[in-house]
């Protein structure tokens, strides 16, 4: 039988939750360790955006630094979110070549969402698989999944068991347009999302809950976990990454990418800065333009969206930068490069980034 190892890291320094899964991806794709599932969660709150989002238009900045939350970047795509000690993360790391997991992503997800998904079950919650990335109950979600690929060699799936959740708390580190607003986004999660507790009326120890879940992850994928410990060549690429992840320019890497957007460039009589936004059902989809004498000088998206590899959105920008803003070549030109490159956007198409496009030009 196939040895996986198991890190059971438990309490981590917040960004530390985040740069964990890319260091041992790193190490992983240098074949310095084997395929891994680890096991932490974080010994204090933090606020988790997602790879492609805009800092500025998903959180509360200002509020997070008053209560001394970090904001953190991570390398995975999908939404912000508020996360603390009431949820348990699990991190799978495995080879691309492994006969263990799927090629395709959507499969990907439902073979390595099987464990927690049964570990749910196991507690007498009634939990089922939602494609692509849930596990709900009732249809309120009560697990949010996302994965990615690190080198092109490795893939990443990260997870979590929400033992509880501070309600209250996520909505206040949202950006919202309005207080009223505000109100609508907390009663939305509060019928669209649940925990552990609110099911089932009391709390389980994590440590059952761990023991459940490793125990599914063997009988699932058909492998022996075996408990082992970071190696010395994956806390000096923590140490590294720590650099990147508490930087500045990571935290506003969107606008790091697009200068002019970032200066809102001055506009003149055949210039123009563009924005828009559309709900796709894999996600929502931003994009920022600046247009000349009726040709795209520059593009931006962003959003909740999903992408694999996720490092090809900045190459669908450069592929659409100078074309004419004509929404049958802007399509065209979309499709071409989603064949060319063997894309993923679960949930998304070519026609859905066109869309928004068209939206922000009218």
């Amino acid at each position: 039988m196939e040895e996986w190892r198991l890190l059971d890291l438990g309490a981590l320094p917040p960004v530390d939750t985040q740069i964990i899964y890319e260091a041992v991806a790193v190490a992983r794709s240098k074949d310095l360790v084997p395929d891994t599932l680890i096991l932490c969660y974080p010994e204090s709150p933090l606020v988790c955006i997602g790879y492609h989002q805009e800092l500025e238009k998903e959180v509360d900045y200002s509020f997070c630094k008053s209560q001394g939350i970090p904001v953190v970047r991570r390398i995975l795509g999908g939404g912000a979110v508020y996360l603390d000690r009431g949820q348990l993360f699990y991190q799978i790391i495995v080879g691309k070549k492994s006969p263990k997991v799927p090629v395709s992503i959507k499969d990907f997800f439902r073979k390595l969402l099987e464990a927690p998904t049964k570990t749910y079950q196991d507690l007498g919650i009634p939990a089922q698989y939602k494609p692509i990335n849930d596990i709900e109950v009732g249809g309120r979600k009560i697990s949010g999944n996302g994965a990615g690929t690190v080198d092109n060699v490795v893939n990443i799936l990260t997870g979590n068991i929400i033992l509880d959740f501070n309600f209250e708390m996520m909505v206040k580190v949202l950006k919202v347009p309005s207080e009223k607003f505000r109100d609508k986004v907390a009663k939305s999660l509060e019928e669209r999302m649940t925990t552990i507790k609110r099911e089932l009326g009391h709390e389980v120890p994590p440590e059952k809950i761990k023991s459940l879940l490793i125990k599914n992850y063997e009988e699932t994928l058909n492998i022996k976990l075996r408990l082992g410990e970071l190696t010395s060549s994956e806390q000096e690429i923590m140490k590294e990454l720590r650099k990147k992840y508490e930087s500045q320019e990571w935290l506003n890497l969107s606008y790091m990418r697009h200068p002019d957007l970032a200066r809102r460039v001055k506009i003149s009589g055949t210039t123009s800065v563009s924005e828009s936004a559309y709900k796709a059902p894999g996600g929502l989809i931003r994009v920022t333009m600046i247009i000349e004498e009726n040709h795209i000088k520059e593009i931006m998206f962003s959003g909740d969206f999903w992408i694999y590899p996720q490092d090809k959105l900045a190459e669908l920008e450069k592929s659409l930068t100078g074309i004419p803003t004509n929404r049958e070549e802007i399509t065209r030109k979309i499709r071409s490069f989603y064949e060319k490159e063997e894309i993923e956007t679960p949930g998304v198409t070519p026609e859905d980034f066109a869309k928004v496009i068209s939206q922000a030009l009218e």
